[in-house]
C-alpha cells in the first residue's frame, strides 16, 4: 500500500500511435510523442512538425512500442519501451523514485508481460508504487461515468468496451482494424490516383530540397526499414491532412452540397512535395472515412463469421467463451456500428440500456464532422425501438485522444485510492507474479 492523498503520481497512457505523460491531478498531460524509437534513441521523431528533430538517416532501423495492431497493449519491443520511458523522464526532469506510477492498459496485456513492466518499473526506474489500469475504464471517469460503453477510435483500430461500475468486461470487448492508420492509407491512395502518380514524401527529399522520382521501380527496391520510415511519412501527412479535411457524413449518403457549405470554395492542401489538391473538387476523399461503417472486406484480412446478435437476448459465455459465432474479440473489418452492437449484445443483459445511454467516444480517429451523430444514427437503427443512444464525447480533439490520460489524473488524485498502489516494499515481499494480482484483469 503506497498511501497519502498527495502523492504526485506520473500518469503514463502509452498507445499505438502517441504516448502522453503528466502527473496526475493536471487537466492535460506535460508531454505527448509519438510511440515509436529510432536507434539513436530519439522517441517519437517526427517528420511533419519544425519543432521536432529533422530526420537525419531514413535508412535506420526504427521500432514501435506495440508493433501489433491486433493485439493492443502487448509489447512488441521492451528496449523501445524502455527507452520511451527513459527519455520521457529526462523531458520531463521526473526522478522515478519519487512518484509512483499509473499506467494505461488497453486491455490485452498478457500476465507475463505485467510482471516485466513491474520488474522494470520497481528494479530499473526505482518507483515507489505501480498500478496498472484499464484505458476504457479511465476513459469512462474522464467524462464521469462509471457505466459506459466505450468506442475508441484509436490508430491501430477501433475497440469497443462495455464497463460496468468501473471494470471492463473482458470476455465483452470488441475491436476492428478500421483505425487511424487504416484510413490515412486509404486517404493517401485516393490522393495519388487523383493526382495521377506516386507522390514523394520527406524520405524522398534530397539535400538540394529536390523531391526525387517515386517510380513503380524505386518503391520496389526500398528495404524494409525505407519502408517503414517513408509509411510514418504517410501517415503523419494524413494525420494532418485529416485534421483539415476530414467530414463524416451524418445520414449514411455522402451530400456533396452539404460538405462544401463546410470548407472554403478553394480549400488546397499541398502534399509535401508542393503538389497541390483541390479538396472541394474531390468527392472521393470525402467518402474515404465511409470505411468505419461499410460493411465490405478492408484490406487482405478476411471478416470473421459473424453469429446472431440479439440485444435482448442472453449475454455471452464467459471468460471468452464461443458466443454467437465469436472465438476472438479481433472481427477484422466489422464495421464500427456493428462492433458495438456485438459488444453489447455480449454483455450482461441488465446493463444494456445503461450502457446505451453512456455510450462514450474517445480516439482522435473520432473527430470527423458528424462522426457523432452518424454513430448515434447506425447504432440507433441496430437495437430495439424502446432502447434510447445517447453518445458523450469531448468537444475538442485533445480531449478525446488524453480521455485515458485525464481519467488516469482523475484517479490517482482521489484519496480512497491511495490505498490500490503496488508499493515498492509490496513488490520485494511477495514478488511480481502476486504482486501483479492487485491489478484489474
Amino acid at each position: 500500500m503506497f498511501c497519502g492523498d498527495e502523492t504526485g503520481a506520473f500518469v503514463a497512457d502509452l498507445g499505438y500511435t502517441n504516448s502522453r505523460f503528466g502527473y496526475g491531478g493536471d487537466p492535460d498531460p506535460k508531454l505527448q510523442v509519438p510511440s515509436y524509437v529510432t536507434p539513436g534513441g530519439n522517441v517519437g521523431l517526427s517528420y511533419l512538425h519544425a519543432q521536432r528533430p529533422p530526420l537525419e538517416n531514413p535508412t535506420s532501423p526504427i521500432s514501435r512500442i506495440y508493433g501489433n495492431p491486433k493485439m493492443p497493449g502487448e509489447v512488441t519491443n521492451w528496449e523501445t519501451w524502455e527507452k520511451t520511458w527513459l527519455s520521457a523522464g529526462r523531458q520531463m526532469s521526473c526522478d522515478f523514485p519519487e512518484h509512483p506510477v499509473l499506467l494505461t492498459n488497453p486491455g490485452s496485456i498478457p500476465k507475463g508481460q505485467k510482471e516485466t513492466i513491474s520488474e522494470i518499473m520497481f528494479e530499473k526506474l526505482g518507483a515507489p508504487g505501480l498500478f496498472i489500469a484499464h484505458t476504457p475504464a479511465l476513459t469512462a471517469f474522464s467524462l464521469g461515468r462509471h457505466t459506459a460503453l466505450v468506442v475508441d477510435c484509436g490508430g491501430g483500430g477501433n475497440v469497443v468496451s462495455p464497463v460496468i461500475d468501473g471494470m471492463v468486461l473482458g470476455r465483452s470487448q470488441r475491436r476492428n482494424l478500421r483505425g487511424g492508420e487504416a484510413i490515412g492509407k486509404e486517404y493517401w491512395k485516393r490522393i495519388e490516383a487523383k493526382v495521377g502518380r506516386k507522390v514523394a514524401v520527406r524520405t524522398e527529399k534530397g539535400k538540394d530540397g529536390v523531391y526525387g522520382d517515386v517510380s513503380d521501380d524505386y518503391l520496389a527496391n526500398l528495404t524494409g526499414d525505407e519502408v517503414v520510415y517513408r509509411d510514418l511519412c504517410i501517415e503523419e501527412v494524413m494525420a494532418d491532412f485529416k485534421r483539415c479535411h476530414g467530414y463524416m457524413a451524418q445520414f449514411g449518403s455522402l451530400d456533396l452540397r452539404e460538405v462544401k457549405s463546410l470548407i472554403p470554395p478553394s480549400s488546397i492542401y499541398e502534399l509535401p512535395d508542393g503538389t497541390p489538391v483541390n479538396v472541394n473538387d474531390s468527392p472521393e476523399l470525402f467518402e474515404t472515412p465511409e470505411m468505419h461503417y461499410k460493411a465490405e472486406e478492408v484490406g487482405p484480412e478476411k471478416e470473421e463469421s459473424i453469429g446472431s446478435m440479439d440485444v435482448e437476448g442472453s449475454s455471452g459465455g464467459a471468460d471468452g467463451e464461443k458466443e454467437g459465432g465469436y472465438e476472438d474479440p479481433l472481427l477484422k473489418s466489422l464495421p464500427l456500428h456493428k462492433l458495438a452492437h456485438n459488444a453489447l449484445s455480449s454483455s450482461d443483459a441488465d446493463a444494456r440500456k445503461e450502457l446505451l445511454l453512456n455510450v462514450v467516444v474517445s480516439g482522435s480517429g473520432s473527430f470527423f464532422p458528424g462522426f457523432d451523430s452518424r454513430l448515434q444514427k447506425e447504432l440507433g437503427g441496430l437495437v430495439p425501438s424502446t432502447y434510447r443512444v445517447k453518445l458523450t464525447a469531448g468537444k475538442h480533439k485533445e480531449e478525446r485522444s488524453n480521455a485515458a490520460w485525464v481519467g488516469g489524473s482523475i484517479l490517482t488524485s482521489l484519496g480512497s485510492f491511495q490505498q490500490l498502489w503496488l508499493s515498492k516494499q509490496e513488490f520485494e515481499e511477495l514478488g511480481s507474479t502476486l504482486g501483479c494480482q492487485r491489478f484489474p484483469g
